[in-house]
């Protein structure tokens, strides 16, 4: 197994402050996200075909100052070839977060850690019985997102970095994109 824990507990040692640090402050939201993911599984042998699949769920977060830090729910399709892995990811983010277009628009650079539960796999029944229940990733992407009125619209691009394999009993991991967008208002500050 690939999982390294030594990597988690940093970072998650390093998202503790930041998450303290904007609790309570700053503006808050709530946004639903939906988009489009494209995987294959890697494997110390050889690389699946690529796979497109999906991904939806709810995304909420604090902006204060120059720094958002957010909390999904999502559902979402990895795999590659012909496995298809359905996941609940529950990724926590922070990152620098620069106001653009005279303050009506924020771009949003960040990184994090999630974990995802396995709650589904169509495919090759072996594999599928093999896949691990819980995989560890490191998401790190870019937000683009626009005020109009009360509400915020964006675009996201966001690759997984994988912490653990995929599957139990050999080294495979999921190499993920997401292509998303997300709609979504200010809850208060």
């Amino acid at each position: 197994m690939r999982f390294r824990p030594l990597t988690v507990i940093t970072a998650a040692v390093l998202l503790v402050p930041c998450t303290a640090a904007a609790q309570g402050f700053g503006q808050k939201f709530g946004a639903i996200v939906g988009g489009a993911t494209l995987s294959d599984l890697s494997t110390n042998i050889n690389d699946s075909e690529s796979r497109w699949g999906g991904t939806a769920g709810l995304m909420m977060g604090v902006n204060r100052g120059r720094t958002a830090v957010t909390l999904e729910t999502l559902w979402v399709q990895k795999g590659g070839g012909d496995i298809r892995l359905d996941y609940i990811d529950v990724p926590i983010t922070f990152g620098a977060a620069v106001p653009a277009g005279g303050g009506a628009m924020r771009i949003r650079f960040y990184g994090g850690i999630a974990a995802a539960f396995k709650i589904g796999c169509a495919g090759d029944e072996g594999l599928c019985e093999d896949a691990n229940g819980t995989e560890w990733t490191i998401p790190a992407g870019l937000q683009v997102a626009r005020m109009s009125g009360d509400k915020f619209i964006g675009l996201d691009v966001r690759y997984g970095f994988a912490l653990s394999d995929a599957f139990d009993s050999f080294e495979g991991i999921n190499r993920t994109w997401y292509f998303r967008l997300f709609v979504g208002r200010p809850a208060g500050g």
